[in-house]
């Protein structure tokens, strides 16, 4: 189990250089609302995934008026043995180090820590486009440890060569050598992406199900599907199939890329169906789940929850704090402006609970 003892901000978002110390298994982080709560949260993600979870551009995780940033935590993985991670990030530039060395390829230190964060954004994952829900789900198989995160980076590495080619590429009716090379590539590293997520459809859902109705206390039936592309023996042959419309539309119109997972209730689309608070306790329910699964994968996660005491009414809160006694984690960090009702409500499940105040 990891432990994390102390992070140190520099030039991070609201924060010129500022170090936290954490004593114990939770953590309540309190102050008013612009302070930096969930600056601090996303600092403690940064250093598990070596990005953030709110911000798509690294420029925006940088202080006003500064050239980059770095954030340092201190983790203790087995007693008596600690080890220093450290992200940079300047001038457009990113180094991660363990224990001050470098590492050759930021994917080695993927998988090394886990995090889970409950934010109110994460209603987006319904309500946006399938990107998210694309990037959530190889999220999740990224920390598998089993090559996925590299099969998909080298899929988007030949499918950014091959939507290059087509923009410029000569009518259908000539010959495309070099769509034939991306073509093979994208099927190999494509077919692991799709057998994983395959993988991941045949277990997820059941768990999502049973932590919704126990969240919800209500019978009704939530899933979520995974829409392929293609089968992984196949995607060669419709990748090939497809040729002549790419080169008309200049862009590579299918393959794990275009995928989706379908979010429903009772069998209807849950981003026109369900009421708010079924949006809400199907997303506790999802991340539960990827809790659930990196726990199958032999992990203790950090659980961060953001904002959830003023989100969540009173029986969702109990409830999920209820089903999170039934989780391992490392350790649970949460924000709050009340540093009072965090306090009474933390300490009907927790024995201790350390609090920072901002």
């Amino acid at each position: 189990m990891s432990y994390l003892q102390k992070i140190t901000l520099t030039q991070f978002r609201n924060f010129e250089r500022q170090a936290f110390s954490f004593e114990g298994p939770v953590t309540g982080i309190t102050g008013l609302n612009g302070v930096g709560k969930t600056n601090l949260l996303d600092a403690i993600y940064y250093l598990c995934y070596t990005k953030s979870y709110f911000q798509s551009r690294e420029l925006n995780n940088v202080q006003k008026g500064k050239d980059g940033f770095r954030v340092t935590g201190s983790f203790e993985r087995t007693p008596g043995l600690q080890e220093e991670i450290s992200c940079l990030w300047r001038d457009g530039k990113k180094s991660i180090e363990h224990d001050q060395a470098p590492y050759e390829k930021i994917t080695e230190h993927i998988g090394k820590y886990s995090a889970v964060m409950i934010a109110p954004d994460d209603i987006e994952l319904i309500n946006d486009g399938s990107e998210l829900r694309r990037k959530f789900m190889d999220g999740l198989l990224s920390q598998s440890g089993n090559g996925y995160l590299e099969h998909l980076l080298l899929y988007q590495k030949y499918l950014a060569q091959r939507n290059a080619y087509l923009k410029q590429a000569p009518p259908a009716y000539a010959a495309h050598p070099l769509l034939d090379i991306y073509d093979e590539q994208l099927a190999k590293h494509g077919a692991v992406l799709i057998r994983e997520r395959n993988r991941l459809s045949a277990i997820m859902p059941a768990w999502v199900q049973d932590y919704y109705a126990q969240l919800s206390g209500r019978a009704e039936q939530v899933g979520m599907q995974y829409k392929a592309s293609a089968s992984p023996e196949n995607l060669l042959l419709v990748l090939q199939q497809a040729r002549s419309r790419d080169l008309d539309y200049r862009r590579t119109q299918y393959g794990p890329h275009m995928e989706d997972w379908l979010f429903s209730l009772d069998g209807q689309a849950m981003k026109t169906q369900a009421s708010q608070g079924q949006k809400k306790s199907f997303l506790i329910s999802l991340k539960l789940a990827h809790i659930k699964w990196l726990q199958e994968l032999g992990k203790r996660p950090f659980l961060l929850l953001d904002d959830i005491f003023e989100k969540l009414d009173k029986t969702r809160l109990t409830r999920l704090f209820e089903l999170l006694q039934q989780c391992e984690l490392s350790q649970v960090f949460m924000t709050h402006t009340d540093a009072a009702d965090l306090t009474q409500t933390v300490q009907r499940y927790y024995d201790t609970l350390q609090l920072i105040r901002l």
